[in-house]
């Protein structure tokens, strides 16, 4: 029976731990699909669509579970807070050191049980919300009048939609992620039915903001009377809707990219001249995840079970809002360097976590010492 006893308080400590987790999950899924809810109201309100509510209801519904995921070591964070918060005004911490067990126990328990949790997370969950917010992207592509843009083994691919025509861009690589200087440019003009207007093809492509100074152009075009016509031009200026800001800005969504694919999708980028920051950034974030929500754990103990003060529960969660921004900043701030290159991109997205690992480990000894 005493052999027993142990494995008896890790279940019960799992599965109060469990209520705290559900509780806290609810409340984020419910304040994202209001947040997203809202966000979707925004896009839409100049469009008049059918069945709008169902629409916006699906696109909130089908977004959260990535909203949730970049929310998780927060939502793990407050789950920890409430749990310790509730053992200790239950003084189920004194019961178990009048067992003859560790006071730490019910921390590293919840602690190990969150790892796990982290690895379900990256394996299983991840997937899902990727191609969750891929199938999210597509149906708002659907409805917007913005630009295509997307990268294969081709190349890259641009669909312009400008008044009355189409243009779809095709251009060959780039080197050292300049997407100001494009190669092999294909310009196909079509008109609002989708008709062969004309084709430019040149060698390279400079780009500055919108304009496009193209070199060694040739322009082939659907005249009447010979039906093709072609035109050589060493220097020809394009116009496009495109900024090359918003190329950047295209691939830097690392989101849409699960544990699984994300490998195979920096050696593509890398080898068609994109860096990838992004998405290695997202790599080691998938890395680094089970350890945060351990660390999150042993963090959550410092407002609750280290403070040893009885405190009303918005105040143990006001402790925890604070630290959860502090996070966040520092999470932003360290891969901000990283990005600028003064640190390599896998320590600046660790270097938080060690840093919350060390801090919590530290308290831990303190709870331990007492």
């Amino acid at each position: 029976m005493t052999k027993n006893f142990p494995i008896k308080i890790i279940n019960y400590l799992i599965l109060e731990f469990c209520y705290s987790l559900l509780t806290v999950i609810l409340v984020f899924i419910s304040f994202s699909l209001l947040v997203n809810f809202v966000e979707e109201i925004a896009f839409f309100k100049d469009k008049k669509l059918e069945n709008l509510i169902i629409l916006l209801s699906y696109l909130s519904l089908i977004k959260t579970p990535n909203t949730l995921l970049e929310l998780t070591i927060f939502i793990f964070l407050f789950s920890g807070i409430i749990f310790f918060v509730k053992i200790q005004k239950n003084y189920e911490i004194n019961t178990i050191l009048l067992s003859v067990i560790s006071k730490i126990l019910p921390i590293i328990t919840i602690g190990v049980f969150s790892f796990f949790i982290g690895i379900f997370i990256i394996l299983a969950f991840s997937p899902i919300s990727s191609n969750l917010l891929k199938i999210y992207e597509k149906t708002k592509r659907d409805y917007s009048n913005d630009n295509l843009i997307v990268i294969n083994k081709q190349g890259l691919w641009f669909k312009e939609i400008l008044p009355n025509e189409f243009n779809i861009i095709r251009a060959d690589t780039i080197s050292n992620n300049n997407f100001s200087k494009l190669s092999n440019i294909t310009i196909y003009n079509l008109d609002e039915n989708f008709n062969f207007v004309k084709r430019t093809d040149s060698a390279i492509a400079k780009i500055s903001n919108k304009s496009w100074n193209l070199e060694s152009s040739v322009i082939v075009s659907n005249n009447e009377s010979t039906l093709i016509k072609k035109n050589f031009y060493p220097n020809l200026t394009y116009t496009s809707s495109i900024n090359i800001n918003d190329l950047k800005e295209y691939f830097s969504n690392a989101n849409t990219v699960s544990f699984w694919d994300i490998l195979k999708s920096i050696e593509n980028f890398n080898a068609r001249g994109y860096s990838a920051d992004e998405l290695k950034i997202k790599f080691h974030k998938y890395l680094s995840l089970p350890f945060y929500l351990f660390g999150m754990i042993l963090l959550s103990t410092l407002f609750t079970i280290a403070i040893n003060k009885e405190y009303n529960t918005l105040m143990y969660l006001f402790f925890g809002l604070i630290a959860g921004f502090l996070i966040f900043f520092l999470n932003d701030l360290s891969i901000a360097v990283g990005l600028s290159n003064k640190l390599p991109l896998a320590i600046s997205v660790w270097s938080p976590v060690i840093i919350i690992m060390l801090l919590s480990i530290f308290n831990l000894m303190k709870i331990h010492e007492k």
